[in-house]
């Protein structure tokens, strides 16, 4: 049997930078986000532990700004203005690419709904994800996300449903976000 040789993709940065090759690109739902705010200094730490750039792309949903906004000042306790400077940096410091809802994120965001309505009758109750969530895995869906980084167990089991690779938290990184906690 003949293999076909897929053609290699391009992908245009905003900077006007092309890239062309195959990638993975990978979606950070909001609580892996904050793990990583939390427990890396740097996105150059992260990236030392293999996640370099390129081929892995990384991107965040448009919700996911003001969910992490939320989560550190109120559960990390750190400062509006921190919150925000700490943000900034990793979205431009890592690169993240936030990708925004349209027209047909609709479609998507009722099969998200259907998906956790299974895992709720497979796992319970406690594996219901919110609106945020089922918009945050319908763009990513609707946008060709590889692989999504997660922590929380409605969210992953929803992705499996859906089929979309997952990469769990190290351990590691739960430990230090824990110790890090006020």
């Amino acid at each position: 049997m003949e293999r076909r040789k897929e053609k290699p993709k391009r992908i245009t940065f905003s900077t006007g930078i092309r890239l062309k090759g195959n990638f993975i690109k990978n979606g950070l739902d909001t609580s892996r986000f904050v793990n990583l705010i939390v427990c890396f200094d740097s996105p150059d730490h992260f990236k030392q532990k293999g996640y370099e750039f390129p081929p892995n792309l990384f991107y965040i949903s448009e919700v996911q700004y003001g969910e992490a906004m939320g989560v550190l000042i109120h559960k990390h306790k750190l400062t509006k203005k921190e919150t925000k400077e700490k943000i900034k940096s990793w979205i431009e410091k890592f690169p993240l690419v936030e990708l925004r809802s349209n027209e047909s994120t609709g479609g998507y965001e009722s099969i998200v709904r259907s998906a956790n309505n299974k895992v709720i009758k497979k796992f319970g109750e406690n594996y219901e994800i919110g609106e945020l969530d089922v918009s945050t895995i319908a763009i990513f869906m609707q946008n060709g996300i590889n692989i999504i980084h997660v922590k929380d167990k409605g969210f992953e089991e929803t992705c499996r449903e859906l089929e979309i690779e997952v990469m769990l938290t190290p351990e590691r990184d739960l430990k230090e976000e824990r110790s890090k906690k006020n």
